[in-house]
């Protein structure tokens, strides 16, 4: 005979089965497009990098004609009473400081191992530059190592996060009928 319970499960594994491949080539294709954005990461980094210097070379300038280093010079500005002097002051200090975070940053990306590639970019990221990024970004199909081991990381996470959705999907649908299902009745044989 049939059996009406694998019947009825029959398009529900034929579903879940399609779902864990779409999941698990979405998620190759999406982790695939990390190097790609983080080599034009890495670009814009380096101009604005390369921006700040020229604005602090200007400033360097000024203050060697005055004999003092650009970190003098700025504290010099932010020790004024005048307020726009001490308002120049406070822009070098934070061009100063700018560009030695945005330094570090693309050196430790530039020197950091391709598995921790992704992780030191969460850490050393400047959201600025990453939505500027993000907003001229044109997926690809990198075709390299880098590549192909985020793709396989893809796809094992699409892979996972499909399990855990789908068990999760799978203990609430359990629960709910669990609770609407009424007790079996007792019936006594009437003798």
């Amino acid at each position: 005979m049939f059996d009406r319970k694998k019947i009825l499960l029959a398009p529900v594994r034929f579903v879940d089965s399609i779902l864990d491949r779409v999941c698990a080539v979405l998620g190759a294709i999406a982790f695939a497009q990390f190097p790609q954005y983080l080599s034009l990461y890495l670009q814009r980094l380096g101009g604005h990098v390369d921006e700040a210097a020229r604005n602090i070379e200007k400033y360097a300038d000024i203050a060697k004609e005055l004999g003092q280093t650009v970190y003098q010079y700025s504290q010099h500005l932010l020790n004024s009473k005048d307020e726009a002097v001490f308002k120049t002051g406070q822009k070098i200090a934070e061009d100063l400081q700018r560009h030695t975070g945005l330094s570090d940053a693309l050196r430790e990306l530039q020197s950091a191992p391709a598995y921790k590639k992704f992780f030191v970019f969460l850490r050393e990221m400047d959201l600025d530059i990453a939505r500027g990024t993000l907003e001229n970004f044109t997926p690809g199909l990198p075709i390299n190592l880098e590549g192909a081991a985020y793709a396989a990381a893809g796809i094992i996470i699409g892979m996972l996060v499909y399990f855990c959705v789908s068990r999760l999907i799978i203990l609430i649908v359990k629960r709910i009928t669990a609770k609407k299902r009424p007790e079996p009745v007792q019936y006594t044989p009437i003798q």
